[in-house]
């Protein structure tokens, strides 16, 4: 499709050319010539026609520089229209010029405030300032700052010298604070009473060491002294102990070090009354503690004489707490 319209175009083009060379021919300059040529006409017979014509003298004037006449304009190849040529004017006399006067500034213009423009205060501060005006005008600043930093300085030196006598008699004497009151230290606890004790034992076999101690570290036991765990009162080890964990086998202690072979048939928790801090607080904990390793390790919890835990044995540990806090 591209191919035939190249050769449509390219027809096109060869057609207009032959078509313009054709126009060109039939239009040469001969041809025009010819048709436009009138016929010759016969000049009349005049008697008068071979006497000499005298022609009045014109008189001589001023001409102005005669201009250039424009060229004919070409015949166009296309209208068959004569051309007529452009015909000249008669030059015509002018009369001569005044000289051209240059105008002049009279006082009625200055009057009229054609003169200079008066520069406003603004166009003034907006003129260019020269190099020579702009360093004394740095140095003036600098002059004033430097007066104004001296009488400163001097007002601040006499402001003390001046205060009033009055003021300084009547200055608020500094009054002295109370030294703070020494707190009391927290009163040791006095030889213990009662020991409440909570046994976790297995039901189905031994206790596994491997299984033991990372619960024993989550619910925050730390190995301590008597080699045996602690449960202080903060999870990271720091503040009294409030309750401990040891082994219900002989001699009572663990070894870290052996955990992975070391087996029991259950472990003890137990606190002192009085204790440091809530006993109430403190025996809530240690409850919770033996549920929960008796729940992970498929155990139960029994009291200080290794019976079942019940509601009842909960209550007669609570009326110990009571009697542990009453005063002797």
């Amino acid at each position: 499709m591209r191919v035939v319209f190249i050769v449509v175009g390219l027809l096109a083009i060869v057609g207009l050319l032959v078509h313009g060379l054709w126009s060109l021919r039939r239009n040469s300059p001969a041809k025009i010539r010819n048709r436009r040529s009138p016929a010759p006409k016969k000049r009349a017979t005049d008697p008068r026609a071979d006497e000499p014509v005298i022609e009045p003298a014109e008189p001589q004037v001023e001409s102005e520089p005669v201009v250039p006449a424009t060229p004919p304009q070409q015949a166009s190849l296309l209208n068959d229209e004569p051309v007529t040529a452009p015909s000249r004017r008669p030059a015509q006399s002018r009369a001569p010029r005044a000289p051209r006067q240059e105008p002049t500034l009279g006082g009625d213009q200055i009057e009229l405030g054609f003169g200079e423009p008066e520069r406003s205060d603004e166009e003034e501060a907006m003129a260019p300032i020269s190099l020579k005006e702009l360093e004394a005008e740095l140095a003036r600043e600098e002059a004033r700052e430097e007066a104004r930093e001296e009488e400163q300085a001097q007002q601040s030196r006499a402001a003390p010298e001046a205060k009033p006598a009055a003021e300084i008699e009547t200055a608020p004497e500094p009054v002295a604070e109370p030294a703070p009151k020494a707190q009391a230290a927290p009163a040791e606890p006095a030889d213990p009473t009662d020991v409440l004790v909570l046994h976790v034992v297995g039901k189905s076999g031994p206790i596994a060491g491997a299984e033991l101690l990372p619960n024993l570290l989550t619910m925050g036991f730390k190995f301590g002294e008597m080699e045996i765990f602690h449960r202080h009162q903060n999870s990271a080890g720091t503040g009294p102990v409030l309750f401990s964990l040891a082994n219900m086998e002989k001699p009572g202690t663990f070894n870290p070090d052996q955990m992975e072979q070391f087996t029991t048939d259950g472990v003890a928790l137990f606190m002192t009354l009085p204790c440091k801090g809530d006993p109430r607080v403190c025996f809530s904990m240690m409850e919770g503690a033996a549920k929960g390793l008796a729940d992970l390790h498929d155990a139960e919890v029994l009291d200080d004489r290794r019976n079942p835990w019940t509601s009842q044995t909960q209550e007669g540990y609570v009326a110990r707490i009571q009697r542990a806090e009453q005063p002797a």
